[in-house]
């Protein structure tokens, strides 16, 4: 397997748990030993999970079912984190190698409500880095493969598949919903201002993936403010963009 391959694990591991974790408050603003872990975690402790969330935090506690499968996630957040979790809703843009394990790590992590956000379709090629495709799956959507298998996971949790390509005029139906959390997953530098741009000014919590090509070494991945990035074209060209365009420095 090549190791640009396992970063995109890694990487996507990593945001899902991570996300979790914030979700969970768990973990706020450089207090994760070793991983750095950057950013805010303030949840606002009135706000009640989305009407139509099928599982919500009584319902994963409640269910035998429900509180088997996620016992060891209970376990190592504690009840009412794992309640926070399973009421939560994320949205995932960008569902390749990266993305596609994020969004699996999240609905493993308990969250009860995705939107998985796509253009693109599964191919022979994406088969080695995506988290949930096999082979029959080429062809189809990506948004709809990962609903398909995640449902199979967790049959209880409201996901949300969207065939689109994130685009500013998409911004209000795409973003809508309040999510506790937006995962960036996109590998286009102008896609990935828009949305991060969006997010910002919105006040929605984005966790913004870095580019994963030619890295070899999962231990150096760090969470961090997009100001604080180092080694990565990617965030150094998006970094840019905000700045210029959108007078965004840090935040993010």
């Amino acid at each position: 397997m090549s190791t640009n391959v396992c970063i995109s694990f890694a990487l996507g591991g990593a945001i899902g748990v991570g996300v979790a974790l914030f979700i969970s408050n768990r973990v706020s603003r450089g207090n994760i030993v070793d991983s750095r872990l950057r950013g805010t975690n303030e949840i606002n402790s009135s706000k009640q999970a989305d009407a139509d969330s099928p599982a919500g935090s009584a319902s994963l506690l409640d269910d035998e079912i429900l509180s088997e499968q996620f016992t060891r996630n209970i376990q190592f957040f504690g009840k009412e984190a794992q309640s926070r979790i399973s009421g939560s809703f994320v949205v995932v843009i960008g569902l390749g190698g990266v993305g596609s394990h994020a969004a699996n790590m999240l609905l493993r992590s308990g969250v009860s409500r995705l939107r998985l956000i796509d253009f693109d379709q599964v191919t022979l090629s994406s088969l080695n880095r995506h988290a949930t495709a096999v082979r029959e799956d080429v062809g189809i959507s990506k948004a709809l493969c990962m609903k398909k298998h995640l449902e199979k996971i967790y049959p209880e949790a409201n996901i949300e598949a969207v065939v689109s390509l994130y685009e500013a005029d998409k911004e209000d139906a795409l973003l809508s919903g309040s999510p506790d959390f937006v995962v960036d997953a996109i590998d286009n530098i102008e896609t990935k201002v828009h949305l991060l741009a969006a997010c910002h000014r919105r006040g929605l919590r984005v966790i913004c993936s870095g580019g994963a090509g030619a890295k070899a070494d999962p231990t150096k991945l760090r969470y961090a403010d997009l100001a604080e990035s180092v080694a990565d074209p990617l965030c150094r060209a998006v970094r840019a963009q905000l700045r210029k365009h959108h007078n965004i420095t840090t935040g993010i």
